[in-house]
């Protein structure tokens, strides 16, 4: 008797460690990203011809007076398109919301993005350029504007 109460308290445990990690695992939805964010750079370093930015030819620090909008205008899952775009420039953008719903991937004509959610209407985004004889690093906090 006392061999069979071991068993099922082993196949109980077993059970149990199998529902957790399947819970665990589970995805939840991906947050509403569409709707329009803006922000500014708290940081950043470049060089060269930017788009969004006059040409410098010495590394130089952030423009932190420079709006970017970040629209997003459709999504499917994780899954997000819409554009990147400062008065002067816009670009097409597609993007992944990574697996824990806060960090999210993006690239647009020669960015690539990193971001991570903060809240629901705040994001911090980072983003790395390179072409030509250009390159720059920044990093923005953007929020999401009211519909």
């Amino acid at each position: 008797m006392r061999c069979a109460s071991i068993v099922t308290v082993g196949l109980l445990s077993g059970m149990a460690a199998i529902m957790s990690f399947a819970a665990a695992t589970a995805q939840e939805p991906a947050p509403d990203l569409v709707g329009v964010w803006t922000g500014k750079v708290e940081a950043g370093v470049s060089h060269g011809i930017q788009g969004h930015e006059p040409t410098v030819h010495e590394p130089t620090f952030g423009n932190y007076d420079l709006t970017f909008t970040l629209t997003i205008e459709e999504q499917e899952g994780r899954a997000i398109t819409g554009v990147w775009s400062s008065p002067d420039h816009a670009e097409a953008i597609f993007g992944v919301v990574r697996r824990d719903n806060d960090n999210l991937i993006m690239v647009d004509e020669d960015s690539h993005f990193d971001g991570i959610l903060l809240s629901p209407t705040s994001m911090e985004l980072c983003l790395a350029e390179t072409h030509g004889e250009a390159m720059g690093t920044w990093c923005l906090l953007m929020e999401k504007q009211p519909d």
